[in-house]
């Protein structure tokens, strides 16, 4: 089944420096009526290249040889630091098999020196465990890779942030001048996920209705603003990936699939499919924002659906989120924000 297309509002990065973006964008963008999405066009020229050169390593990193990927696991931290394939369980109760994740505490964001966030949280050590990075011999160039995009990322990040605060200055009574460019700024707590979807098995049966989230469940995010990539598709079987001929791999022009994406649940519950366009970050509300802002800015259910075998065989998926959170002792309202997203997590399971 196909499923409308919605076009989400794009606004300039240039506009999110003047603070110049009209109020009316932002209710469009993240109201009680939108998608819960903004994108930002004319990024810096280095965007693409960081972009195309970090997803490429998504593919590396996932083909490694399995005692590579081993040790950068971390079952301590929940998984929810360095390598993690097969440990999540979706929504249908089955084990995900079908995407690897590589997760990184942003904390050296705030401070280079920071490899975990700050505080004694010690019931959370999927925040202030330390990173696990890939040697620079399996993997060369890829941690200075991963933080140089994340840090342009959360940069916009900042100024999205300092556009819901003007925003909120004028509409919330009370709300503390400038607080969410402030959280997202000097928050050790945000954290990155790089994520590669295996190319599907030729073997697996094509989705039901009722499997349309198999490939990631249904969810609201728990931090502030979510910063999200454009997908690179890249066919593995016709071009194997091999760092002897280079990092950057060859991307598809499109997604063999159509079907495959991001998806929505609308204010209305209709689902719709939102696309990203190469050149662009894409930013999602998550439920912090929808907590600071009082619900002016409201959180989005959303979901990723995979391609299918039948119509991509041998092609995988790879992109970037990165979650702009709160200090683990920030206020999202009388509740820190380490009580709050235990209290979240605690609920969705």
């Amino acid at each position: 089944m196909s499923y409308a297309k919605a076009d989400p509002v794009i606004v300039t990065l240039e506009a999110l420096k003047e603070g110049s973006v009209p109020f009316k964008a932002l209710e469009e963008a993240f109201g009680p009526g939108s998608l819960g999405i903004l994108v930002v066009s004319d990024l810096d020229k280095k965007f693409t290249e960081l972009r195309l050169r970090l997803l490429s390593y998504a593919t590396h990193l996932a083909n490694l040889p399995a005692e590579q990927l081993s040790a950068l696991e971390c079952e301590e931290a929940k998984w929810l630091v360095g390598w993690s394939c097969g440990k999540e369980k979706l929504a249908n109760g089955r084990y995900d098999t079908l995407k690897g994740s590589y997760y990184v505490n942003c904390a050296w964001y705030k401070d280079p020196n920071l490899d975990g966030a700050e505080g004694d949280y010690p019931d959370l050590p999927e925040y202030t465990k330390g990173n696990i990075w890939p040697a620079e011999d399996i993997l060369p160039g890829f941690k200075k890779t991963f933080q140089e995009l994340c840090a342009l990322i959360i940069d916009t990040a900042v100024l999205v942030a300092r556009a819901c605060d003007q925003y909120a200055e004028k509409n919330i009574d009370d709300y503390k001048p400038g607080y969410l460019e402030h959280v997202v700024k000097t928050s050790s707590s945000s954290k990155a996920r790089l994520l590669h979807y295996f190319p599907p098995p030729e073997s697996a049966a094509e989705e039901s209705e009722d499997d349309l989230d198999s490939w990631c469940g249904t969810h609201l995010d728990h931090g502030c603003l979510t910063g999200l990539t454009s997908a690179m598709f890249v066919d593995e079987k016709a071009h194997p990936p091999s760092l002897n001929e280079g990092v950057e791999l060859e991307e598809l022009p499109t997604s063999p699939d159509p079907e495959a994406g991001l998806y929505i649940k609308n204010r209305n519950d209709q689902i719709v499919k939102v696309g990203i366009p190469r050149s662009c970050l894409a930013f999602q509300t998550g439920e912090a924002l929808e907590v600071i802002t009082q619900g002016k800015f409201k959180a989005v259910p959303h979901f990723v659906r995979g391609a299918r075998a039948s119509k991509a065989p041998g092609v995988a998926r790879n992109t970037l989120a990165v979650f702009t959170q709160p200090n683990l002792f920030d206020k999202v309202d009388h509740r820190d924000f380490a009580t709050f997203a235990k209290e979240i997590v605690e609920r969705n399971h």
